[in-house]
C-alpha cells in the first residue's frame, strides 16, 4: 500500500473497536436515513475520487467532471441550482455537489449523486491526465476509493454497494459476496450484456422501489441467459419462448447435470416454477380492478433467486466444451 492508498483505507480505530465490544457487530441494513458523519465521510470521499477545492481551481479535467455532475442532476432534477445557496453570477460547482450531499433530505437522491461522481471517475479519473498526482497509479486510486466507498457503506450499516458502475441495494453482505457478484462476474462475458443490463436494471429498479419493474428485468435476465446460452450452443429455440420452454431445452441437451435425477428435479422445478412464476403473477400481467401490492421482501426474493440461476448456469456454462473465455477483469 502506498502513503497515498494509506488515507484511504479504514481505519479500526480503538473507539470502535470498543463499541463492537460493548455493542457487538451490527448485521441489519438500514436505507432511509444519513448521518451526519456519513454524509462528511461521501464528500471526503468524493474529493478524493475527482478532486479537491485546489485541484477545481486550477481548472481542467477535475472542474469540468464537478461540472458535469451538477449539471446533469439539476437536468434530471428540473432544478436551476440543486440547494438555494448556490444562486451566484459565477458557478461554484464544487460547492454546490457537497452542499448538496450535506442538506439533501432524500437519500435516493444523495445516492443519485454518489454513483453518478463515481461513473465519473471510473470514465475520466483512470487517465494518467486526470490529476498529476495520480498520473503513475491513477487505476489503483480508483479502485482504492470504490474499494473504500463499499467498506464505509458496511461500517455505518447501509445497505448500498457500487457495483459495475451502479448503487446497489444490498439486503445480506452474504448473498451480496456469495450470489449477486458471482452472477454479475458471468454476465460480464462477452455476449451477455443484454442479459446483464437486465439484471442490473432489476436492482435498480429494486433500489428505486419499483418493484414490479424489478420482477420483470430479473425475469427478463434469466431468460435472456438461457437464450444466449443456447445459441452459443447451437441448440434450437424460438426467439418467443419462454423461461419454461428454455429450461426444457436445456434439460433435453444434458445441459443440466443428471447425475442424480432428485437434484434434476430440484433444480429443474425451482428455475420452471421460481422465477417465472413470481413474475407471472406480479410483474407482468395488469392489474384489473384493483392495484396489486409487491412486497418488497418478495421482489428481494425473486432478485436472489435469479442471481442464484444465473451462477448455476454460468457455472455450467464455463465447463461446457462450448465454454466463453472470460475477458473481463474481475
Amino acid at each position: 500500500m502506498n502513503s497515498r492508498a494509506r488515507w484511504m483505507a479504514i481505519i479500526d480505530l480503538y473507539s470502535k473497536r470498543q463499541g463492537r465490544e460493548r455493542n457487538g457487530v451490527n448485521d441489519v441494513y438500514t436505507y432511509d436515513e444519513f448521518s451526519s458523519k456519513f454524509r462528511i465521510q461521501l464528500s471526503m470521499m468524493i474529493e478524493e475520487l475527482l478532486g479537491g477545492i485546489e485541484d477545481v481551481y486550477r481548472g481542467g479535467k477535475p472542474r469540468d467532471a464537478y461540472e458535469g455532475l451538477v449539471k446533469i442532476l439539476r437536468k434530471e432534477y428540473g432544478l436551476s441550482h440543486l440547494v438555494s445557496a448556490a444562486r451566484s453570477f459565477t458557478p461554484d460547482y464544487f460547492s454546490e455537489i457537497h452542499d448538496f450531499l450535506s442538506v439533501e433530505v432524500d437519500v435516493e437522491k444523495v445516492l443519485d449523486a454518489v454513483e453518478l461522481a463515481y461513473q465519473l471517475g471510473n470514465r475520466f479519473a483512470r487517465h494518467s491526465s486526470y490529476r498529476l498526482a495520480y498520473m503513475d497509479d491513477s487505476d489503483d486510486h480508483v479502485d482504492a476509493c470504490i474499494e473504500e466507498l463499499n467498506g464505509r457503506f458496511k461500517e455505518a450499516g447501509y445497505g448500498y454497494a457500487f457495483v459495475e458502475d451502479n448503487i446497489l441495494r444490498v439486503d445480506s453482505e452474504f448473498l451480496h459476496s456469495e450470489v449477486v457478484k458471482p452472477a454479475i462476474h458471468f454476465l460480464n462475458f462477452e455476449g451477455f450484456e443484454a442479459a446483464r443490463n437486465e439484471f442490473l436494471g432489476g436492482y435498480d429498479h429494486y433500489r428505486h422501489k419499483r418493484y414490479k419493474e424489478a420482477l420483470a428485468d430479473a425475469g427478463k435476465s434469466f431468460e435472456s441467459t438461457m437464450k444466449i446460452i443456447c445459441g452459443l450452443n447451437g441448440w434450437t429455440f424460438k426467439p418467443t419462448d419462454g423461461a419454461n420452454k428454455l429450461i426444457q431445452v436445456l434439460v433435453d441437451k444434458e445441459f443440466l447435470p443428471s447425475i442424480h435425477q432428485a437434484h434434476l428435479s430440484g433444480i429443474h422445478t425451482v428455475l420452471s416454477a421460481g422465477i417465472p412464476t413470481l413474475r407471472n403473477k406480479w410483474g407482468s400481467h395488469g392489474d384489473g380492478d384493483t392495484i396489486s401490492e409487491v412486497h418488497p421482501d418478495v421482489v428481494a426474493y425473486g432478485l436472489h433467486l435469479t442471481a442464484s440461476a444465473i451462477v448455476l448456469l454460468g457455472s455450467l456454462q464455463e465447463n461446457h466444451p462450448n465454454a466463453i473465455e472470460d475477458k473481463t477483469k474481475i
